[in-house]
C-alpha cells in the first residue's frame, strides 16, 4: 500500500513541476516540498495531508487516495494563494500521471480552503485532488 502511496506523490510532483504556470509561480526548479528546508523562501507549496480508500474489485485492488497541497504564501491577502491554486488546478485537474507500479485511473480536483494563519503574516491554501489508481 505504501508504494501506491509514494508513488502518486512523485507523478504529482513531477507533472506540477513539469509546468510552466506552477514554474511562474513557485520559481525553477518550483518550491514542492515534502519536508520544507530551513531558510525556505515563500511562496511555496507542501505535500500534506494524504488519505486512501479502497479502491478495489473482484480481480484488482487500487485506492481512491485524496492528496493535498498546502500553500504558504506571505503576500499580503489572498491574491497569491489563489493565483498558486489556479496554476495546481491547471496542471492536476483531469491530468494523466505516470503512476510507477500502479495502473493510474484518473486525477481530480477534489476542493480548496483558503485561510490566514494566526501569525498575521502568512496566509495558507488547501488543494485537494482525487487520485485513482488500481494494482498493475
Amino acid at each position: 500500500m505504501t508504494d501506491a502511496l509514494f508513488a502518486v506523490q512523485q507523478a504529482t510532483y513531477n507533472v506540477l513541476a513539469a509546468s510552466s504556470a506552477v514554474q511562474a509561480a513557485l520559481g525553477n526548479p518550483p518550491r514542492l516540498y515534502d519536508h520544507v528546508p530551513p531558510g525556505a523562501v515563500f511562496p511555496y507549496v507542501t505535500f500534506g495531508a494524504i488519505t486512501a480508500l479502497p479502491y478495489d474489485n473482484k480481480d484488482q485492488t487500487g485506492f481512491v487516495q485524496t492528496v493535498t497541497l498546502d500553500i504558504w504564501s506571505r503576500y499580503r491577502g489572498t491574491k497569491e494563494v489563489k493565483d498558486i491554486l489556479q496554476a495546481l488546478y491547471d496542471a492536476l485537474h483531469r491530468a494523466s500521471l505516470a503512476v510507477s507500479g500502479e495502473v493510474f485511473i484518473s486525477c481530480e480536483f477534489a476542493g480548496a480552503d483558503l485561510l490566514p494563519e494566526s501569525d498575521g503574516l502568512t496566509y495558507s491554501g488547501k488543494a485537494h485532488f482525487s487520485v485513482i489508481t488500481q494494482s498493475s
